[in-house]
């Protein structure tokens, strides 16, 4: 049968960074799985529009991508200019009659991976998928005539992503792509030792615009007395080490760490907890500071312990972005079905947004997502390879946490409202800087995206979305 619809192709900006390179290798292979023939990738600078008979994908950003530019100057399509925003639109070529055009254009180089992602989960797969369905005839994405299509976004919290333990990644490589397919761009990584392919993991990140801070112990887990001056000074002085020794070296982003909050007392040795906390934080911060001025610190604070008296912690170092864990139920809960008295959970959020005012750097752990199974943890005996497990493996233990993951699903889908209640909150607020990840340990995020996992990204990324259409997008785009 003659082909009418005509042949697809992908044109690159001349000059690639790394992260611009990810974008447009992840659109080929989105693309090249719908088509009956091999998919082509051109350099834009050496290919002729006027002379193709062509339907084109044209990747750029705003300052990389010439003919971007040239389209968005003469209004093929409006540009996002908003850092990491990006703008889609799908149209009749304006080269070729007959033929189609879809221009993927990033505010930035993130932009544009966010922008190749958001094609295929928002369009390809919702759009696209399901367009006419019937139960004789499928729409054929490429080989039948594109929908029209227009869409801009850019995210209104700035750190978006997730916290883990580093041994419960089991392929950092398909854990960053699909941290992208979300739009996240923060990972807290946690390990008892230093992963030996540590420089390794990291540079696969920065390729994908997602910056790493190594989480690491300071007293979790171990005895400590808080009062006491000689124990702050020996945990400032392992502190220290641990860093200059084992982290400083590779490069990273910042540090992660957490001391003696994780419990329901709030005082310990005759004082509250979060005047202790206060202390700790900034005698181990200033000493890590005194060596690495400029080091990017979050520090974890377990809101069961200071309760009323969140604002003893004003006095940390405004510097340090304190990350918020347990303060209260859904979205802070381990059980997502725990919702009861979420109001409660957004309004104490509303206070610890005021910490430092607009200095704020607020930070928080959502949960009720997958966890680590504890009745058989067991700490690290020495140093690991992080994220080079066998494909045999990722798939059987990925049929294993279906189950946790369909357990959680329909508690995010029925709660959908008060996630965007607490975004909103958080978005809304005129401070420094806003940090929100989830707590995904464990669930092998790396192979498969639940539907659950995609509201939550899409909701963190901009929560002022219709929230039906919302759901049926992330039924549509999980692939579970």
């Amino acid at each position: 049968m003659e082909n009418t619809i005509g042949k697809w192709r992908i044109l690159t900006p001349h000059q690639m960074t790394e992260t611009v390179r990810c974008a447009s290798y992840d659109l080929f292979g989105i693309v090249d799985a719908y088509l009956p023939y091999p998919l082509a990738i051109s350099d834009e600078n050496e290919f002729d529009v006027a002379q193709h008979d062509e339907n084109l994908i044209i990747l750029g950003t705003q300052a990389n991508g010439t003919l971007c530019k040239s389209l968005a100057a003469s209004g093929f399509f409006t540009p996002e200019t908003h850092r990491e925003g990006y703008s889609i639109r799908i149209a009749p070529s304006p080269y070729k009659e007959g033929r189609q055009v879809i221009v993927l254009c990033g505010a930035d180089d993130a932009g544009l991976l966010y922008a190749v992602h958001a094609f295929d989960m928002r369009y390809l797969r919702d759009m696209c998928r399901y367009r006419g369905y019937h139960y004789n005839h499928r729409f054929a994405a490429f080989t039948e005539q594109m929908p029209a299509w227009e869409y801009r976004s850019y995210p209104k919290i700035h750190r978006r992503g997730i916290w883990t333990w580093g041994h419960a990644i089991y392929d950092y490589r398909g854990y960053f792509r699909n941290m992208s397919a979300l739009g996240m761009n923060h990972l807290v990584v946690w390990n008892d030792v230093v992963p030996l392919n540590a420089k390794e993991v990291l540079a696969e990140a920065h390729k994908r615009g997602i910056q790493i801070f190594w989480g690491f112990s300071c007293s979790w887990g171990e005895t400590v007395h808080p009062g006491d001056p000689h124990d702050l000074e020996k945990w400032t002085a392992r502190v220290l080490d641990t860093y200059t020794r084992e982290y400083a070296p590779l490069g990273g982003d910042g540090v992660y760490f957490q001391a003696f909050t994780e419990t329901s007392e709030k005082q310990m040795e005759g004082r509250p907890i979060s005047e202790l906390v206060t202390d700790w934080a900034n005698a181990i911060c200033d000493a890590l500071h005194t060596v690495e001025p400029s080091l990017n610190i979050e520090f974890g604070i377990h809101a069961t312990s200071i309760g009323d008296m969140y604002q003893t912690l004003s006095g940390i170092d405004p510097e340090v972005a304190v990350m918020w864990e347990d303060c209260g139920t859904f979205p802070y809960a381990y059980d997502p079905a725990n919702s009861a008295g979420s109001g409660d959970a957004i309004a104490y959020t509303e206070k610890l947004l005021s910490l430092h005012g607009q200095d704020t750097r607020f930070a928080a752990v959502l949960k009720g997502f997958t966890v680590l199974n504890w009745s058989c943890f067991s700490h690290y005996h020495g140093p690991i390879v992080l994220g080079e497990a066998p494909q045999s493996f990722l798939c059987e233990r990925t049929k294993e946490k279906q189950f946790t993951w369909q357990y959680a699903r329909p508690y995010w889908m029925e709660q959908a409202e008060t996630l965007k209640d607490y975004f909103r909150v958080v978005a809304e607020s005129s401070i420094r800087e806003t940090t929100v990840t989830a707590l995904i340990e464990d669930g092998m995020f790396e192979c498969t995206i639940d539907p659950c996992a995609v509201l939550f990204a899409a909701l963190l990324w901009d929560w002022d979305q219709e929230t039906e259409q919302l759901r049926r997008m992330a039924e549509h785009a999980g692939t579970l």
